[in-house]
């Protein structure tokens, strides 16, 4: 179990520990992250216009944009080793497929006369109605990570919040592999500082960082990615 942060570190004390173990490389790979899990909260307004917000939540999905998820060497603290940068360059989440799509009706001729290849006097030939590619690709909406937060930190208006974290997928990296497998880190609360797991984002640089909290690491039997057997 990680404890997630001291009893007496700031906010700001964590993010600058956190970038210099980073830096320096004091850290085990655990993994690369899929989704991060985050729980309504006081403070987070919905917006009732993102169709991925309403069928989901605060969810974030990384698919294709994956964060690589490691752990600090005394195994207290969970690090995210690299920036949440889109592959357009920009700070931010992957657009997803919207929820809401439904691919167009066929029409009358689409069914009847569909696009086929024929062969008219040994050639190859295209005939029949083509169907527009566009009517079975689902529209792409934005991931939008302040749709997602609930605040920003005083005197750091580029760092959003997001809390509480209850879930982080992974897919874990053993002996400097990637395996197959899905594994979770399951954050909670701690009583000890009375904080609950939180992950913070940088607007302009795209820099993570998970702050307090507990969590532990869970999937299949065997060796987790650096700590011992489960």
């Amino acid at each position: 179990m990680g404890r997630g942060s001291t009893l007496t570190m700031t906010p700001a004390d964590e993010i600058k520990y956190q970038s210099d173990l980073v830096r320096t490389k004091q850290y085990t790979p655990l993994g690369r992250i899929s989704k991060i899990s985050i729980a309504p909260a006081e403070g987070w307004t919905p917006d009732p216009n993102d169709p991925l917000v309403r069928k989901w939540g605060r969810l974030m999905d990384l698919r294709g944009q994956y964060l690589p998820l490691a752990q600090s060497l005394d195994r207290s603290m969970l690090l995210i080793t690299a920036p949440l940068i889109r592959k357009d360059g920009r700070v931010g989440l992957p657009d997803l497929p919207d929820p809401d799509w439904h691919a167009q009706p066929y029409t009358a001729e689409e069914l009847t006369n569909p696009a086929r290849d024929v062969f008219i006097k040994g050639v190859k030939t295209r005939v029949g109605v083509e169907r527009a590619p566009e009517k079975d690709t689902p529209t792409l909406v934005p991931q939008s990570i302040r749709a997602r937060a609930d605040a920003r930190i005083d005197g750091a208006a580029s760092i959003l919040v997001f809390q509480p974290v209850v879930n982080i997928a992974f897919q874990p990296e053993i002996e400097k592999r990637l395996v197959g497998d899905a594994w979770t880190v399951e954050c909670g609360f701690n009583p000890a500082n009375q904080t609950h797991m939180v992950l913070l984002i940088d607007e302009a640089t795209g820099e993570c960082h998970f702050f307090g909290g507990i969590y532990d690491i869970a999937g299949a039997k065997g060796p987790a990615p650096g700590g011992p057997e489960l």
